[in-house]
């Protein structure tokens, strides 16, 4: 949805009053809503971040710097690259549930919100290049949240705020956005539990996540025999004579050996699957391709390892315009990164029309007959090597870096975990679970928490877009004045 509009033609006042500037980007705007309040009006304070400075970064510590590039297009902080620090008298704590905007930025990252929790064993610092707001009235803060998310504030900022440099400085122009509110009182309800829907959702991403990688951690120390000796001369030549230090850290060989020494055995990743690149898009190999960011008629769906999280999830999607037939996504894929975010992975039973491009892994099963539980429970422990710095140790560190086919073949090994723990640990990532009936504004929310507790990762990833193009819909009905059915949003 987008919202901005251009004016065909200006006088001399308007000149003048843009500071004598002569830019087309000084006279775009965006239509308002008939009922609204400034963003300042309904902020109980307003806190701006301090800059602790290079010299106080740490390695690791109980104190977490808080900075733009965590807050992304997720409803919750993005922790996956945040810093340490030391403490720092001058630093601004943030106060729980409270919201952060991303003031300074670049394309994509300015205007970003999220809803701020705290998280047991840290304390946090926020950056200059994020604005804390503090509501006091629930309700109404998630209301403001969701409004916030939409492309109707992305794009209010995006045009009052001035150009000119990679990162751009709103200062605080957001507080001046006239936040929109419908006429009708249960919309502004609806649009709040719908945000709140979301932000459960995210945590129950997160918690699965958790529960999954413990699950295989424990496993593994329980039934494993990790014994680690000084390298010799036989490792170095099954390695192929490979001298990284990585391959003989107690790190990597703490990983190997509690699966070479797991009770129930093994198997070497490509003796059951398959593993190729995905389809090279380039020019040169299938001509010229149109990209998009919003869904078009006979566009395929693209996923990348750009899109993928740490989370097991996909952050987004892009659509592509090609005039050939382009290799599709096989159903029951293993998708794994394979540079850049090496050993990110996700596993695909279904996307249609999708396409990925030449940097991840597609990874299927040789037995096509197999139970789908086996390559979920294949794709949750790779990404589980992630978490614990496999790939750090064994990808290239020239030739572009990342994940080759030797790699595949050598390194990568399955433990072969008891059957019920492999099925209970799928389930936490896929779990198919029939939708609501019969919902209101009165048991909406208690009833989709109810059932995100059953949803696997992917159900719950896949219903997050869901809610967010709904949202989206709603506060372009609410901008443009448009008559809102509740029914038709529950």
């Amino acid at each position: 949805m987008n919202y901005t509009q251009s004016v065909n033609v200006i006088n001399s006042f308007s000149i003048i009053g843009n500071g004598f500037s002569m830019s087309p980007a000084d006279f775009r705007f965006i239509p308002e809503s008939h009922t609204f309040k400034k963003l300042v009006e309904l902020i109980n304070e307003v806190n701006t971040g301090y800059e602790i400075g290079s010299e106080s970064y740490i390695k690791k510590s109980n104190l977490r710097f808080i900075k733009t590039n965590n807050i992304s297009n997720s409803f919750l902080l993005d922790s996956s690259r945040i810093e340490y620090c030391i403490p720092s008298s001058k630093a601004i704590e943030p106060s729980d549930s409270s919201l952060f905007l991303v003031k300074d930025g670049g394309t994509g990252g300015l205007g970003e919100v999220i809803l701020y929790k705290q998280e047991e064993g840290f304390k946090d610092y926020i950056s200059g290049g994020i604005i804390e707001l503090k509501i006091n009235n629930e309700k109404l803060k998630f209301y403001i949240l969701g409004v916030l998310k939409s492309n109707h504030f992305k794009e209010y900022i995006d045009n009052v705020t001035p150009g000119g440099s990679t990162i751009r400085h709103s200062k605080l122009l957001a507080l001046n956005y006239n936040v929109p509110f419908p006429e009708q009182s249960e919309v502004q309800e609806l649009v709040s539990l719908i945000t709140q829907n979301i932000i459960d959702k995210e945590q129950q991403i997160r918690e699965k996540n958790k529960k999954i990688n413990s699950l295989i951690h424990e496993e593994l120390e329980t039934h494993s025999n990790i014994h680690i000796n000084y390298p010799n001369s036989y490792e170095i030549i099954q390695s192929n004579f490979r001298f990284d230090t990585g391959l003989y850290s107690n790190e990597y060989k703490s990983i190997k050996l509690a699966i070479e020494t797991y009770e129930h055995g093994y198997f070497q990743l490509l003796d059951r699957y398959n593993a190729k690149r995905g389809q090279n898009l380039q020019i040169s190999n299938i001509g010229l391709s149109i990209y998009s960011s919003e869904p078009k008629p006979n566009f395929y769906r693209l996923v990348t390892n750009v899109e993928f999280t740490e989370e097991r999830t996909i952050s987004t999607f892009r659509y592509l315009g090609n005039k050939k037939d382009l290799t599709l996504i096989p159903k029951n894929s293993i998708l794994l990164s394979a540079d850049g975010s090496v050993g990110r992975c996700i596993y695909v039973n279904d996307l249609g029309k999708t396409i990925t491009n030449i940097h991840p892994w597609v990874i299927t099963l040789k037995n096509k007959k197999e139970e789908q539980y086996k390559s979920i429970f294949t794709a949750m422990f790779l990404g589980y090597l992630r978490t614990v710095g496999f790939y750090e140790k064994i990808q290239d560190k020239s030739n572009g870096g990342g994940i080759k086919l030797p790699h595949l073949q050598n390194w990568i090994s399955i433990p072969n975990f008891p059957k019920e723990l492999q099925k209970e640990i799928a389930k936490k990532y896929f779990n198919e679970v029939e939708e609501n009936k019969d919902l209101s504004l009165e048991n909406y929310l208690e009833k989709e928490k109810q059932r995100n507790s059953e949803l696997g990762i992917w159900q719950l990833n896949m219903e997050v877009f869901e809610l967010k193009e709904k949202l989206e819909k709603i506060i372009s009905d609410i901008v443009y004045a448009e008559e809102i059915e509740i029914s038709d949003y529950l």
